[in-house]
C-alpha cells in the first residue's frame, strides 16, 4: 500500500460527493458523477482517484483531447500518478488491461450511443475495472442516454434489494418509481444550492438576440437546389439553412466543399473512374467539421454508376451554386454587426460560442479589430496557448466552437455568447458553465443567445422539450418505502452473439452471464462468437472475468 499524507483540496459539498461515491465504486463497481457544471466535479474524481492509488490501484483517465493539461495538472495537485488518455486514443486500444485499475472518463455523455465505436472500445476496456463517469449532462436527448451509461457500471439487477428487479424494464416502461430509484442509487447529482456561501457563485441573466431573416432571395435559392450524385435532398437543403443560420462563412464553407466534389466527380467521369465514398472521405479527411458534412451534406454517393450520369447535369448544379456563392458572399453580414456592437458595448470579458469552424474564424477576424480576440476550434494547434492568454487577462474575447465547451475553468468571462443556439439544451449548460462555476465571483453572468427570427418557435420549444424530459428523470428522487426482491429469474441475455457463443463453447462461466454485468462483457462476449473456440476475444474474456471480484459463482453453458 502507498503512504500518502492525507492532504484535501475540496470543499465540504465536494467532500459530500466522495462519500457518496465510494461505496457505490465498493458495492457495484461503478457509479455516475453528475453535478451541474461549476461544482468541481474534476476535484471530486481526482479526490476519489487518490483514495483508489494509496490501496494501490492502478488509476487511468479518458477525458477529452482540450482537456488533457488541465487533468494532469489536477492530477498532480492531489498527489496521483495516474495515466490520462484521450477520448479518440481509446478507440486504439485492443487488449483489456488486467489488475485493479480505477477509470475515471470526463465527459462521459460522449459514450451515450451503444452503437457506437467509441462505447464498445469503453466498454471492452473497463471489464474488470471499476469505473466512476463524470458528467454534467448524463441525458442530452431522452432517458436512454442515461441507461446506456448505467449498462457500463452495474448489472441489471443491481439495485433488486432497493426494489427495482430489472434497470432495463424501468427505463422501458419509464417506471417513475424505479427510476427515481436507480437515480437515487447511483447516481450523485446537485446544483448550485449545495455549494457553501463563501463559494456561491450567482445567477444566469439570460436574454435574446432576435437575428433577421437571411437576406431576401436566398433561402429560396437554396429550396431550388436539387443536388444530382447525392441522396436526400431535403437534409442537404435544411444543412446549408442551419449553415446560413450561423453565418455567412459557414454556408460559403459547405458550398465550396459541394464545388470541390462536383469537380472530383467530374474529373472521375472524364477518366472512366469511379468516387466511391471511401476515396472521398480520404480526400477530405484534412477538413475541419468533416464528420457533421460527410455524414449530412454527403449522405450517399452515386458515382460509381458511370453510365447513368449526365455530366451537363453536374455542370448545370455547379453554376447554380457559383451564382448563390456569389449572392452569400455579398451579403451584408447583420448577425456579425450585431456582436460588434454588442462587443463594443461592454468592457467585460467575452466566450463566444458557435457550432461552426468555419463561423468562428469570420468572428475572430471581424473581432479583432475592436478588441483582443483569441481563437479555440477541434483542429487548431494553439488552443491551449489562446486559452492562457484569455485566463491570463492578455485577450478580451475568445472564440470557440463546442470543443471548448466541456471542462475548461474559464470563470474570468462575465459574458456568454450563443451565436448559434444548439438544439440540446445539455450544450447550452455546458457552455454557460464555463463561466458560471466555482471561482465566478461576480452576482450576475449574462448569457446572450442569438436567435433565428424563423426557428423563433421550433428551437425553444425543442430545447425546453429536451429540458423538461432532462430534469423529470434526475430531480432529486423522494424516499418511498419498498419490498426488497429477494428472489429473481435471472435476465436472460439472449442476444445473437450470445446465444451463438453458448451453443459452441462448453466451460465453466460466471452465472452473471445470463444477465447483464457489464455492456463490456456482452462486447467481448459478441468478439468471442465471431471467433473459433479458443480464440483471442474468449481468452480475454476469461481472463477479464477471473479477475473480477463482484462475479457469482460459475456455471457451465450448455446445449440451448
Amino acid at each position: 500500500m502507498r503512504s500518502l499524507r492525507d492532504v484535501s483540496l475540496l470543499a465540504e459539498h465536494q467532500l459530500d460527493a466522495v462519500e457518496r461515491l465510494l461505496p457505490l465504486l465498493a458495492r457495484h463497481g461503478g457509479a455516475i458523477l453528475a453535478d451541474e457544471p461549476g461544482l468541481g466535479k474534476s476535484y471530486v474524481a481526482a479526490e476519489v482517484a487518490r483514495r483508489a492509488w494509496i490501496r494501490d490501484e492502478r488509476i487511468e483517465a479518458i477525458v477529452p483531447a482540450s482537456l488533457v493539461d488541465q487533468w494532469r495538472d489536477t492530477f498532480r495537485r492531489f498527489a496521483v500518478n495516474a495515466t490520462v488518455v484521450t477520448h479518440t486514443e481509446l478507440l486504439r486500444g485492443d487488449e483489456v488491461p488486467k489488475g485493479r485499475r480505477l477509470i475515471i472518463v470526463d465527459e462521459a455523455h460522449v459514450f451515450r450511443n451503444r452503437g457506437t465505436q467509441r462505447f464498445t472500445a469503453l466498454a471492452r476496456w473497463s471489464v474488470g475495472a471499476k469505473l466512476l463517469l463524470v458528467t454534467a449532462t448524463p441525458i442530452c436527448n431522452g432517458p436512454g442516454d442515461l441507461e446506456s451509461l448505467l449498462r457500463l457500471v452495474v448489472r441489471d439487477d443491481a439495485l433488486a434489494m432497493h426494489g427495482v428487479p430489472s434497470i432495463d424494464v424501468a427505463f422501458e416502461r419509464r417506471d417513475r418509481d424505479a427510476l427515481d430509484r436507480i437515480v437515487s442509487a447511483l447516481v450523485v447529482r446537485r446544483d448550485r444550492r449545495v455549494v457553501p456561501e463563501a463559494l456561491a457563485f450567482g445567477d444566469i441573466d439570460r436574454r435574446i438576440v432576435w437575428t433577421d431573416r437571411a437576406a431576401e432571395g436566398i433561402e429560396e435559392r437554396i429550396a431550388t437546389l436539387d443536388f444530382p450524385l447525392v441522396a436526400g435532398a431535403p437534409l442537404v437543403r435544411d444543412f446549408l439553412l442551419r449553415r446560413l443560420e450561423s453565418s455567412e462563412a459557414a454556408l460559403l464553407d459547405s458550398l465550396r466543399r459541394q464545388l470541390r466534389f462536383y469537380e472530383r466527380s467530374l474529373e472521375c467521369l472524364a477518366s472512366g473512374r469511379a468516387l466511391p465514398k471511401r476515396e472521398y472521405r480520404r480526400a477530405f479527411a484534412h477538413e475541419e467539421d468533416v464528420a457533421a458534412v460527410q455524414t449530412v451534406l454527403f449522405w450517399e454517393l452515386f458515382v460509381g454508376d458511370n453510365d447513368s450520369i449526365d455530366p451537363l447535369v453536374i455542370h448545370r448544379a455547379v453554376a447554380r451554386i457559383t451564382e448563390l456563392r456569389a449572392a452569400v458572399a455579398a451579403l451584408p453580414r447583420k448577425k456579425e454587426q450585431l456582436l460588434l456592437e454588442l462587443c463594443r458595448a461592454t468592457t467585460e470579458p467575452m466566450l463566444i460560442f458557435t457550432g461552426w469552424a468555419a463561423t468562428a474564424r469570420s468572428i475572430v477576424e471581424a473581432l479583432r479589430k475592436v478588441r483582443r480576440t483569441v481563437l479555440v476550434t477541434g483542429r487548431e494547434n494553439t488552443n491551449t496557448a489562446s486559452i492562457d492568454l484569455f485566463r491570463r487577462g492578455a485577450a478580451d474575447i475568445l472564440v470557440s466552437t463546442d470543443v471548448g465547451a466541456e471542462g475548461l475553468n474559464l470563470q474570468r468571462a462575465g459574458i456568454v455568447v450563443h451565436y448559434d443556439l444548439p438544439w440540446n439544451p445539455a450544450r447550452i449548460e455546458q457552455r454557460n458553465g464555463r463561466a458560471h462555476r466555482i471561482g465566478q465571483r461576480r452576482a450576475v453572468v449574462r448569457a446572450v443567445f442569438f436567435l433565428p427570427e424563423r426557428h423563433r418557435a421550433r428551437v425553444l420549444q425543442t430545447v425546453a422539450r429536451k429540458n423538461r424530459a432532462s430534469r423529470r428523470i434526475l430531480r432529486p428522487a423522494i424516499a418511498r418505502p419498498f419490498r426488497p426482491c429477494l428472489s429473481l429469474r435471472p435476465r436472460i441475455a439472449a442476444t445473437a452473439a450470445v446465444l451463438s457463443f453458448a451453443r459452441v463453447v462448453s466451460r465453466p462461466l460466471p452465472e452473471a452471464l445470463y444477465r447483464r454485468h457489464r455492456a463490456g462483457v456482452e462486447a467481448l462476449i459478441a468478439a468471442a462468437a465471431r471467433e473459433p473456440a479458443g480464440g483471442h476475444s474468449l481468452r480475454t474474456l476469461e481472463e477479464a472475468l477471473s479477475e473480477e471480484p463482484s462475479l457469482p459463482g460459475p456455471v457451465r453453458f450448455g446445449p440451448l
